[in-house]
């Protein structure tokens, strides 16, 4: 450590005064000479001003020595201070450990085969399945969880997903147009049941979208948040990289079949999961039933109900309750239903069923996964 501090040698000053006072001419004598006691007096006094040159030499070394050890120790803690101020910042790799660490959470929603993972019973007729246990972030039963798939209106999860990340006033409100309801009409889509000009807010949206599978409430969302459904389905397929799917691609809002619209068991088992993280979603898709807030259509509001509810009343598992989920049906598709519930003892499960036969098989389908792999 470099010391900035003036430092003067005042060694030769006291040695100069001494040697003045030592060799005054009128204290040399001839050795028979006796002195007179005024001059024994006189030399008395010099010698006590050597004694007190000495001391006051001394003094101001040791004065010296002692700021000099200050200084030195006053140099070392600021060193340690500037020390652990580096130590307290985030290093490079600390950086890149919390980055690892957020990168790990996602990966998370990603369930792992294990020595007890199974394959499905042939009494499941879907074509794919996926039964996973969240607790343990594993899968229990499978059946062609990887193979693309059309998922149907079981695309509203991602669509319900997008909104509520992107919704910032819950008493915003979209009019809805013959734009979005006649198109639906046509091809013969689900809808809430809005009508042309009806003045909704978001929560009236959000629950059209997944109750009755709305297709009108999931076109309004899009073009509330995004301008457009073109854009909105950007901000999906944004999501999935995000969530870090690689064999989904979403082309619309609603579930319509398009070619280029797929997903597999596996994937729609983790967007179900991102989902269910967030509070709002998870609410919605737990609802069983729900009544819009009153507009200038519907002044008692409109009355909605949960498709996959009304299918499983009276016919629950044996040895678990289905909480919510998302059903949903294109000829192209078959029936498509992705749920999630918990075991007796609190143990929660997600299930994926895509491609079933018809309507029926595929409710009994996912009750019968739930009672044979929950017990």
């Amino acid at each position: 450590m470099e010391n900035h501090s003036e430092n003067k040698d005042y060694s030769e000053y006291f040695d100069a005064l001494e040697k003045q006072l030592l060799s005054d001419k009128s204290d040399k004598v001839p050795k028979t000479y006796t002195p007179k006691s005024s001059e024994i007096k006189k030399k008395s006094n010099r010698k006590a001003a050597i004694i007190r040159v000495r001391a006051f030499r001394c003094i101001a070394l040791m004065l010296v020595v002692a700021v000099i050890v200050v200084l030195i120790i006053f140099g070392v803690k600021s060193c340690k201070s500037s020390d652990d101020k580096e130590i307290s910042k985030p290093s490079k790799s600390a950086n890149t450990q919390v980055l690892t660490e957020e990168k790990e959470k996602k990966v998370s929603l990603e369930a792992k085969e294990t020595k007890d993972t199974v394959l499905v019973d042939s009494k499941i007729t879907s074509d794919a399945v996926l039964f996973i246990d969240t607790k343990n972030n594993s899968i229990v039963a499978k059946r062609n969880e990887d193979k693309k798939m059309y998922p149907a209106s079981t695309t509203k999860i991602m669509t319900l997903l997008v909104a509520v990340e992107n919704i910032t006033d819950y008493e915003d409100t979209f009019q809805m147009t013959y734009q979005i309801t006649d198109p639906l009409y046509k091809d013969g889509a689900t809808v809430a049941g809005f009508s042309a000009g009806e003045v909704l807010n978001m929560n009236d949206l959000i629950y059209g979208t997944i109750l009755p599978s709305g297709g009108d409430a999931a076109i309004g969302l899009a073009i509330k948040i995004a301008g457009s459904e073109k854009a909105f389905v950007e901000l999906m397929n944004k999501k999935a990289e995000q969530l870090g799917l690689k064999s989904t691609h979403f082309t619309n809002c609603t579930g319509l079949f398009d070619k280029n619209h797929f997903t597999t068991a596996k994937e729609l088992a983790i967007i179900l999961r991102a989902a269910m993280q967030n509070p709002v979603c998870k609410k919605v898709l737990s609802a069983q039933k729900y009544t819009t807030s009153s507009t200038n259509k519907h002044p008692n509001g409109l009355p909605l109900e949960n498709t996959l509810f009304k299918y499983m009343y009276g016919t629950e598992p044996e040895h678990a309750v289905i909480l919510g989920g998302k059903t949903g049906f294109v000829n192209e598709s078959g029936y498509c239903i992705a749920s999630f519930g918990e075991d007796s003892s609190g143990n929660e499960f997600v299930c994926v069923t895509l491609g079933g036969k018809s309507r029926w098989p595929a409710v009994f389908d996912q009750i019968n996964i739930y009672k044979t792999y929950t017990k």
